[in-house]
């Protein structure tokens, strides 16, 4: 269903974006499970799960080589693995493994990808949590520019911190990214970011927009509607008591949606 939806995502123009929530290969459990730190360094080489973790790269360069347009054109993709690594909850996150192994998963992976196996339709994008305080905090684990072509985040609304906390943190991280961005060559973006339930009514209008409309970035990527897990989802849908807003967030003069760019033309 994936390579369907971005094959059809590529014929009208638009973007494509994958994450990746590796599971826990040293546990067997998911990329949540954070019972060991050791996961990292047990997949890079040398270590116990070096030859598995390979495996599963060959399956990621297998499925991107695969995702060719009807003329058998290579669909270009934005990669964006191991993120939020500034938190904790996934097992490459800031108390799970060490500086050193974190960028040398990032360098392992894409030069595998791109070297060892000639995948070259993938953009790789690094995105850190949104508890970023300064330039040197946000790029403490960077691969380096040779590894890495977009930079981003990821916030989320919280229904206890209000709206203006809302606007304040993600302006004051885009500040920082983009300024990053700038220094580096580097595209910048929102790269998740939303409201589960979206419970207000005009968040699109009066929080998102304000937190975002003053800095040059790509994108802004709201989290999925999930089909099977009620009241998760981040983008409205009709009858949405947030409809009509986000209607009015479409015609601003600002913003652009796939109906205002470019079709790709490789």
């Amino acid at each position: 269903n994936m390579k369907l939806f971005a094959r059809e995502i590529y014929s009208r123009g638009g973007i494509i974006t994958f994450s990746w929530h590796v599971d826990n290969l040293l546990t067997g459990g998911n990329a949540w499970d954070i019972t060991s730190d050791k996961v990292v360094a047990s997949v890079l080489p040398g270590g116990a799960n070096h030859e598995k973790f390979k495996g599963w790269l060959d399956n990621i360069a297998a499925y991107f080589l695969s995702l060719t347009d009807e003329k058998g054109v290579a669909i270009p993709v934005i990669f964006r693995p191991y993120h939020e690594h500034t938190g904790s909850w996934f097992w490459w996150g800031q108390k799970l493994c060490t500086t050193e192994e974190y960028i040398g998963l990032w360098r392992f992976t894409v030069d595998y990808l791109c070297k060892t196996k000639n995948v070259h339709n993938v953009l790789f994008a690094y995105s850190s949590s949104g508890d970023i305080a300064d330039k040197e905090q946000y790029l403490e684990r960077y691969p380096g520019d040779d590894y890495i072509d977009l930079l981003g985040f990821d916030y989320y609304q919280m229904r206890d911190a209000g709206n203006q906390s809302f606007i304040d943190n993600v302006s004051n991280v885009l500040d920082i990214v983009t300024t990053v961005a700038a220094e580096h060559g580097k595209l910048a973006a929102v790269t998740e970011a939303g409201y589960e339930s979206i419970p207000d009514s005009t968040w699109w209008t009066n929080t998102l927009w304000p937190a975002v409309k003053d800095h040059k970035i790509s994108y802004v990527l709201v989290w999925r509607n999930a089909h099977n897990r009620p009241g998760h989802f981040y983008a409205p849908y009709p009858g949405h008591l947030s409809a009509s807003d986000f209607i009015e967030f479409y015609n601003l003069p600002g913003t652009l949606f796939q109906g205002d760019l470019t079709k790709l033309d490789i």
